[in-house]
């Protein structure tokens, strides 16, 4: 009950800002994008060129992973800037609720969101095989991408001005994905600790479990130390 309460007061926040409501919906726009320029656009290239696009299928579907994403975490952080502006995130830590049932309300309006886009993204772009339990994976780690992007946004920028300016840059995380393709071991090394690379490999390497471990171990790091970080900043 609780969860719906504050579901319905997150999207009546979400529609009274421009810029939210706007990247919440993007991440749709951008997947009948994507696949409008599959169906008409790359064919034609591929005649003009002779170009086989068949080895980076899976840096796009990677790339638009993280892209909706990335935008679902500012409109998580957005929105927990605009609590503690608004001093709600204080009003809730007294309320039988808490700060943790706090923070498991705002972050999984997103989580759930991204966990939808992913399975949108897998399935209606449809540019390289994905196994089942390979999609549920990666709609889980998609909504902790989504939960790290947030509280980084949040841990990080002190107002919505700020916060943008954060969110572009935390965009540059995405190149991590792509990092295997210049062939640099010590850049392919430092990517390890960043979760956009296991992405990539863990749909590289669909019959392997070791991606997807690894994928989890890194993701999860991320996330323990920001809400370490929320908590002793809040």
């Amino acid at each position: 009950m609780t969860f719906m309460i504050h579901l319905r007061n997150d999207v009546r926040q979400i529609v009274r800002d421009p810029i939210m409501l706007v990247l919440m919906f993007v991440p749709l726009i951008l997947i009948v994008v994507f696949k409008l320029l599959l169906l008409f656009l790359l064919p034609v290239l591929i005649n003009l060129t002779g170009f086989n696009p068949d080895p980076y299928y899976v840096y796009l579907l990677a790339f638009a992973l993280l892209l909706s994403a990335g935008m679902l975490g500012i409109v998580t952080g957005f929105l927990m800037i605009d609590e503690r502006d608004g001093n709600i995130a204080e009003l809730m830590a007294v309320t039988p609720l808490g700060r943790t049932g706090y923070l498991v309300n705002r972050l999984s309006f997103a989580a759930l969101l991204s966990v939808i886009y992913s399975f949108l993204s897998v399935y209606v772009l449809n540019v390289c095989p994905v196994t089942w339990p390979v999609a549920i994976a990666l709609a889980g780690l998609m909504a902790m991408y989504t939960t790290i992007f947030g509280l980084i946004l949040f841990n990080s920028a002190d107002d919505k001005v700020k916060g943008l300016t954060f969110a572009k840059g935390l965009n540059v995380l995405a190149f991590f994905a792509f990092t295997d393709l210049f062939g640099l071991k010590w850049l392919i090394v430092l990517s390890w600790f960043f979760p956009p690379f296991w992405i990539t490999a863990l749909l590289k390497n669909q019959g392997t479990t070791l991606p997807f471990v690894m994928a989890l171990i890194v993701h999860a790091g991320w996330l323990a130390v920001l809400l370490m970080r929320y908590q002793r900043k809040n």
